[in-house]
Formats: C-alpha cells, sequence, structure tokens
C-alpha cells in the first residue's frame, strides 16, 4: 500500500465551528486495519454470548404466500400520477437509493409540466442515461427531467448552490451533447455556496462525515443570514462584497482557532487530490487569492451573469404555483432521503442539512398543501441497502465509519492481500448467511483472519459497485431494514419502489431485518424518548424506532430467505428474455416482497431490474 498522507482535525465539529486540535497528518498503513476488523469480531462475539440463547420472536415463523405478476406502467405507476397533483419522489432510507428510474418514467407523463429540486445541494448525486442516444450523465443539482424533450425544470430558492460548480461539473454536459435545456432550465433565488463554505466542510468535518460540498457551513451561513443568494450576484456588488467578507469571518477565525496557515490548507487540498478531483482548482485558487471577496465576485461576473450558457433566472414558487393552477402536475424530485432529512429525529446527528423527508420537500416546493393532492413514492435498493455517511445502522455490515476511520477511500486503499481480487463474494455471503441462528441473531466469524462482516462489506461493495457518485467512497452495504421502513411507511404513505432487485440474482439467500435486540457492552441501559431499553429487549417493525445514541447498541434480528439464482431477473439474462411476458414472478422474488410489505405495511409497485431506465418492473398482485 502506497503512504498517503491523509490530514485530520480532532475534536473539530461537523458544522465547522467547534474547537479543533492541531492539523497533525496520519498514515493510512499506521492505522492497522486487520487488527481493528479482529477488534470487531471481538466486540461482536462478546455481544453474540449475551444474545444468543434469546427465544426466536414469533414473527421469524412468518410465511410468506403473496404472488405477483407483472403489470405495465400505465396499469401501476399512471392511476397514482392521475389522481395526484404533486408527485414526490423520495428516498426511503439513507440516501443512493436509485431514484432517477422512477424520476424518469413520472416525468414521462404528458400532463406533468414540470420537474423541480427544492432543497439540499450538490452533496446529491444521481447517475442518468440518455434514452434516445445512450449518454451517461452524473447530475447533482439538476433534475433528470432536463433529458426528457418538452419539460420545464427548476432548480428552487431552498437549493444551496456552487453556480461555478454547477456549471462547469453538471450544464457543461449538456453542451458538450448539444441538449437544449436554456428554455428549460430555470435556477431560482439559490443560497449559494462558496469555496470558504467548503473548505470549512473539509477542514472541520470527521472522517465519512461529509461531502465536502460546504453543507453544514453554507445552512449554517443561511441561518445566521450571513450568507449570499443568487440576487445579491445580480445586483449591487458592494452590497454583496460587503456580505461576503462578513460571512468569510468564520473561515479565518476557523484558521486562526486550529493555528493553520493558507499554506497548510493548499497541502490539505492537494494531498485530497492525490486520486481524484475532490477539491476544484478554482476552490485552491481562493486559497490563494490575496483579494478573496474581489477573486470570487470577479468569478460570479465571469461565469455566471456574463455567461450566455448559464442557466436563466426565475421565481421557481411562483412557477410552482402557476403550473399547479394550470392544471398541470409537478414532479418534485427528492434528495437524499428520509432518515437524512435534519428534521428526521432519530438521526439528527449524522443527517444532511437539509429537510429531504417528505414533509420538508413539500414545506419547499411552497404550494397550498391544502389545495393539492399529493402522492409520495419511496425509493429502497436492495440488496445491498446501503448508507451514506457516519451514524447508527444496525442493518449494516460493519460500523459506518470503518472504512474511512481507517484511511481507506475507495476500496484500492486496502492493503495488498486483504481479500482475493475481487473478494469472493459468494463464498463470503454464504458463510454469512449459515451463521444466521435460529433466533435471527448472526453468529460472528473470522474470515481468513478477518472479521466476516467486514468481509461482507468489501465484497458486497465490489460486487455492487457501491461507491457515491459524488464523492467516490465506497458506500457500507447491509440488509433491507423493516424496523425503520416501518415508519417510513407510517409518514410518507405505503407506495414503494424496490431499486436494483436483480442483485439479487447471485444470493443463494437472502436476509431481511425484522426487528432489534438492544445490547450495551458495559450492560448500561440506554433512554429514547421516555423508554429505558435494557440488555435483551426487542425492537420490531412498527415499534418506535430508538434515537441514534440508542440505535448504536442495536443488533439485527434477521429472517432469512431463499434467493433466486435459477430464475435470474436482471433484463439482460438469458432466464428473462426467454420468458413469455407479462409472467408472474418467480416464487423467491414474491417472498421477499411480501415479507417486506407484511412486516412494513408497504405497498410495492415496482423493481429494478437493471442499470438503464426502462429496466423497470411494475407489479400487480394475483
Amino acid at each position: 500500500m502506497s503512504r498517503r498522507v491523509l490530514y485530520r482535525l480532532a475534536g473539530a465539529a461537523a458544522a465547522g465551528f467547534g474547537a479543533a486540535s492541531a492539523f497533525t497528518p496520519i498514515y493510512a498503513e499506521e492505522a492497522n486495519i486487520k487488527l481493528q476488523s479482529k477488534k470487531l469480531y471481538e466486540g461482536r462475539l462478546k455481544a453474540f454470548n449475551e444474545m444468543k440463547d434469546l427465544s426466536p420472536i414469533d414473527e421469524l415463523s412468518y410465511t410468506p404466500t403473496a404472488r405477483y405478476r407483472e403489470a405495465s406502467k400505465e396499469e401501476v405507476l399512471y392511476p397514482l400520477i392521475e389522481k395526484s397533483d404533486v408527485l414526490m419522489v423520495a428516498g426511503a432510507f439513507f440516501g443512493d437509493e436509485g431514484k432517477g428510474k422512477t424520476v424518469d418514467a413520472i416525468a414521462t407523463h404528458p400532463k406533468v409540466g414540470v420537474v423541480v429540486r427544492v432543497n439540499s445541494g450538490e452533496n446529491a448525486g444521481h447517475t442518468v442515461f440518455d434514452s434516445a442516444t445512450g449518454t451517461k450523465y452524473v447530475f447533482h443539482l439538476a433534475p433528470s427531467g432536463l433529458l426528457i424533450p418538452g419539460k420545464v425544470n427548476l432548480v428552487g430558492p431552498e437549493c444551496v448552490m456552487d453556480p461555478i460548480s454547477f456549471f462547469r461539473e453538471e450544464i457543461s454536459q449538456l453542451v458538450k451533447n448539444d441538449v437544449n435545456y436554456l428554455d428549460r432550465l430555470y435556477v431560482g433565488n439559490c443560497h449559494i455556496v462558496t469555496p470558504y463554505h467548503k473548505l470549512l466542510d473539509l477542514l472541520a468535518s470527521g472522517a465519512n462525515a461529509s461531502t465536502l460540498k460546504g453543507m453544514s457551513p453554507v445552512h449554517a451561513s443561511k441561518a445566521k443570514k450571513r450568507g449570499i443568494r443568487m440576487d445579491h450576484i445580480y445586483n449591487d456588488r458592494a452590497v454583496a462584497e460587503k456580505r461576503l467578507a462578513k460571512d468569510m469571518e468564520d473561515y479565518f477565525a476557523f484558521l486562526s482557532r486550529s493555528k493553520m496557515t493558507e499554506e497548510d490548507v493548499l497541502e490539505l487540498c492537494k494531498s485530497m487530490n492525490r486520486d481524484m478531483v475532490r477539491i476544484q482548482p478554482y476552490i485552491m485558487d481562493f486559497v490563494t487569492a490575496k483579494d478573496k471577496v474581489k477573486y470570487l465576485m470577479d468569478l460570479y461576473e465571469k461565469e455566471v451573469i456574463n455567461n450566455s450558457r448559464f442557466p436563466k433566472r426565475g421565481d421557481v414558487s411562483h412557477m410552482i404555483r402557476e403550473t399547479l393552477t394550470s392544471g398541470k402536475k409537478v414532479l418534485v424530485e427528492g434528495p437524499q432521503s428520509y432518515w437524512l432529512s435534519n428534521a428526521a429525529e432519530k438521526f439528527w446527528e449524522s443527517s444532511t442539512s437539509a429537510s429531504t423527508c417528505a414533509g420538508g420537500l413539500a414545506a419547499c416546493t411552497r404550494f397550498n398543501v391544502s389545495d393539492y393532492k399529493v402522492t409520495v413514492l419511496n425509493i429502497h435498493k436492495a440488496p445491498g441497502s446501503s448508507r451514506v455517511g457516519v451514524g447508527a445502522n444496525p442493518s449494516s455490515f460493519i460500523p459506518q465509519d470503518f472504512f474511512s476511520r481507517n484511511g481507506i477511500d475507495t476500496l484500492n486503499d486496502l492493503p495488498k492481500g486483504t481479500f482475493d481480487k475481487p473478494a469472493d463474494f459468494e463464498e463470503i455471503h454464504k458463510v454469512w448467511m449459515n451463521n444466521v441462528q435460529g433466533n435471527g441473531i448472526v453468529k460472528p466469524a473470522l474470515h481468513k483472519g478477518w472479521d466476516l462482516g467486514t468481509a461482507m462489506a468489501v465484497a458486497s461493495s465490489e460486487t455492487h459497485g457501491e461507491c457515491g457518485a459524488t464523492t467516490k467512497k465506497p458506500r457500507i452495504c447491509g440488509l433491507f431494514d423493516c424496523v425503520a421502513h416501518a415508519e417510513v411507511n407510517q409518514v410518507q404513505g405505503p407506495y414503494l419502489s424496490i431499486s436494483a432487485l436483480d442483485r439479487g440474482d447471485v444470493y443463494d439467500k437472502l436476509g431481511v431485518i425484522i426487528a432489534y435486540v438492544y445490547n450495551h457492552p458495559a450492560g448500561r441501559h440506554s433512554v429514547s424518548n421516555g423508554r429505558t431499553l435494557n440488555n435483551g429487549d426487542i425492537i420490531k417493525a412498527g415499534d418506535a424506532l430508538p434515537t441514534e445514541e440508542a440505535m448504536k447498541y442495536c443488533h439485527p434480528v434477521v429472517k432469512t430467505l431463499s434467493g433466486w439464482k435459477d430464475t435470474p431477473l436482471y433484463a439482460g439474462s438469458s432466464w428473462w428474455k426467454n420468458t413469455k411476458h407479462p409472467t408472474e414472478l418467480p416464487k423467491n422474488v414474491a417472498d421477499f416482497i411480501d415479507t417486506i410489505e407484511h412486516f412494513t405495511g408497504a405497498k410495492v409497485v415496482s423493481i429494478g431490474n437493471g442499470p438503464k431506465g426502462d429496466q423497470i418492473v411494475y407489479l400487480s398482485k394475483i
């Protein structure tokens, strides 16, 4: 493994304004990941020995019986669109669920007038394909509807936007491929993410705690009313300069408290770019600029105000209301997810900075909710459900920060000889599933000297290509969590699309989490909203979900189901192509879907069976 410098500011607050200690380099090879993996195994083993004799809960004996058949988009999706005025496509877990397909399917409906992003920023990332040309696009703030002719796309005023990266990284793709967007894309009075917001994010965020897109710092500026919005740069320059100078004080104060120089900052930026561009050149130019306010205003004048290819401005909230008044429908493309929403009490400490649940999206859309019918389509990804960022997650194979705190930014950073390349997913997964005991508790084990969960995390990430569209960090996978989704169902409604279900084609068995067991390593209890949790307590799907402080000590209860290797769902597989359609879904696929519906109350309307936008199967119960 090459010697790679990683800089950390120990004790710095993730929002960028807490006290920070010295700026010191650490080296990836010093973080003995194999030792950490063994410690993880030892901790799991201790917990297992305390839980192994728990009686099986009755829910483990549930036998799925439902049958499903293929149906058309017109039969399943269009009735939901027809009865609704506003449709929201919302993440149902922790982001990166594969929302683009459903957005695309709804946006093509002739009565949908606009597609809109209403909050958050470029920390969201989604990959879409032009169905006509097959061209791949990576969008962050730009709505996916841009690739659908005739659809108007909006970026709302509660979004936070770095207009430089928005144009250079997103709009430039449209320019390059001659996609007509100037009469179909409008940008509202967004809050501007500046280079110093992104630098504060870099300097103060913990490992894997941020996408380094400036989200926490810019939302802090927004809350303090000290930042600038798009209208500021189009009006009196002196006013914008004054606001920038005032807002920038936090950046200089942070450097002073941390005893850092801008030379230190520049070196950190260079180290972050060692294997890919994470810190853009114009941000590094900001660091070296003597007059930083002038540098920013000159940059905005050149690349935004005087750039004829920059999207048009518009009062997005008013345009949304006019669309609804005209009888057209509005499609809201939700960033991140329910559990990553800043309004999600249970995971508030490790959430994003915007309210990305359906309620937050509705508030930012600014229409009269009493006058219009809203339908939410929740999107979840399984198998290989993943969580973005740090925080408690009983469904994941290893702690969320395990890779990042051991200096693993991509799976290529694993020490040589960690596993076979690629890791033997089939072998590792078989051992893991066979270690699920009769009471649903997973027995820990070692695989070639490594914690079995660590091996599963690596193998799953490699097999499913799980890395962030924005950060390229390996995502940590896990199982479908019915306990968490039961609350999503209660709050955002029953309609659920499970993307990437064709991943199950390589599984002999699958696991679904139907409950948690609380187990604190020191035997201490936790209090969650007045409920005291003691070791051995069970939290079932439908129960009140514990807050994150208690969730750290929750372990999954896994119900095992048979896989469907002999009847692969993947649209390109021989079995699927040679099957007469529409067809009844294979029994084991139906059992998986039925189990999720039974424990969460959801209604699964579609499943994904390939990476392309049209590789989606709509479902109807038989």
